[in-house]
């Protein structure tokens, strides 16, 4: 190709173009030599662009991280299984699972309920059978212990003659929180049912609520499939801060705080007990810019939830029943949303003198941990609200 220019160049109507560029203005320059043929070889290889977003476990998808943070990762990995369920003969899910827990012989593995239940409905499948495939690609026969369809959690228990490597989820809550400066990046683990098949995807923590009805989850900007399911999510300080769920676009978790809360209450009462509360809030992040605003006028650098609805919450939907063992439940009475104290548009930042920043964190506080919201609270008037006068609260 090269000696084919330099012998158009040589040439008289070679020449002749060069003097007419030279003559012409820069922006109207065209390439000396024209193409008068093209040839289009195909490649011996079938080319995948890097930036492939739907493709969950690239080989160099850490590389661009610390080696810090890909060992933190590939420890982490012993402890993440991949998981089959059957009814019967029949295929029902495949997922991943972490093991956070090996006592006597017996290991605990925690995934999504997606694992045992029937599609489309809140029961677990008769005649189950649940495969739990190791990172050697041994597989182990598990049996179902615990599961919440609210939260979508299950436990697996596996039983195994070797040790099993076990990593429990951080109980930390500073992570979530968007008004420290510190990194929010995090990766998603995920195994297949076969030997040596970790799977992992790099993202951050985005300020935002899952599309999925439940403000306790939070959400990253990892791209996993739907293999990855159930398996954790892990900061770059190597601590397991969630469980996936999957998303088109985003990847909602569970926070590790409220695992380990829900995994507290299996061993307690056999089951998540939630009360009733009829609260519904929001991270403060996730409001219009323009609400923001307000509120920053009066309260800078405010951080915590919105009221977004204050209801009635009904008896029969309650987990706490009369004669539940444990702490004896006489009665359970409905209050009024009109004699609450809490309004909606209130903002709460503190509740039994512990500071909070996001909705997950209300959720462990207030409904897991028992406390009750009808405390008198301190108030602070904050103006501007379009029923009454919005306040923030800060329970003492």
């Amino acid at each position: 190709m090269y000696q084919k220019r330099l012998e158009f160049e040589a040439s008289e109507k070679g020449k002749e173009e060069q003097e007419k560029y030279r003559s012409t203005p820069p922006w109207s320059w065209r390439p000396a030599v024209p193409i008068t043929e093209v040839t289009n070889q195909p490649p011996a290889f079938e080319w995948v662009p890097s930036f492939d977003v739907d493709k969950f476990g690239r080989i160099s998808v850490l590389k661009c991280t610390s080696w810090r943070v890909e060992e933190y990762t590939l420890e982490l990995a012993e402890c993440v299984v991949g998981l089959q369920s059957f009814t019967e003969d029949k295929h029902l899910f495949s997922c991943s699972g972490t093991i956070v827990e090996f006592l006597k012989g017996v290991g605990c593995v925690v995934t999504s309920a997606s694992l045992v239940k029937l599609p489309h409905q809140d029961e677990i499948a008769d005649k189950l059978k649940v495969n739990v495939c190791l990172p050697s690609g041994e597989t182990l026969e598990g049996s179902v212990s615990n599961v919440d369809f609210c939260y979508n959690i299950c436990v697996v228990h596996v039983r195994s003659t070797s040790q099993l490597p076990a990593k429990r989820f951080s109980a930390d809550t500073t992570f979530f929180n968007f008004d420290d400066c510190h990194s929010k990046d995090v990766v998603a683990l995920g195994r297949l049912c076969k030997r040596w098949s970790l799977n992992v995807a790099s993202g951050k923590l985005t300020p935002r609520r899952s599309q999925f009805d439940c403000e306790e989850l939070l959400v990253s900007s990892c791209r996993i499939s739907k293999r990855g399911v159930g398996g954790p999510l892990m900061d770059f300080d190597g601590n397991i801060i969630g469980m996936n769920f999957y998303d088109k676009k985003e990847t909602p978790f569970v926070p590790g705080f409220i695992m380990l809360k829900c995994l507290q209450h299996f061993n307690d009462f056999g089951r998540v007990i939630r009360p009733l509360h009829g609260l519904r809030v929001k991270t403060l992040h996730e409001e219009q810019l323009t609400v923001l605003e307000k509120i920053h006028l009066v309260f800078p650098g405010v951080c915590g939830v919105i009221v977004e609805k204050v209801q009635v919450p009904s008896p029969e939907h309650s987990e706490i029943k009369a004669g539940d063992s444990g702490v004896m439940v006489d009665k359970i009475e409905v209050h009024s949303p009109e004699h609450s104290e809490i309004k909606v548009g209130d903002i709460i930042t503190h509740v039994d003198g512990i500071p909070f920043s996001s909705a997950a964190e209300v959720v462990v506080i207030l409904f897991l941990d028992g406390i009750n919201p009808s405390q008198l609270p301190s108030l602070l008037t904050l103006p501007g609200s379009t029923n009454h006068a919005a306040k923030l609260i800060t329970y003492a």
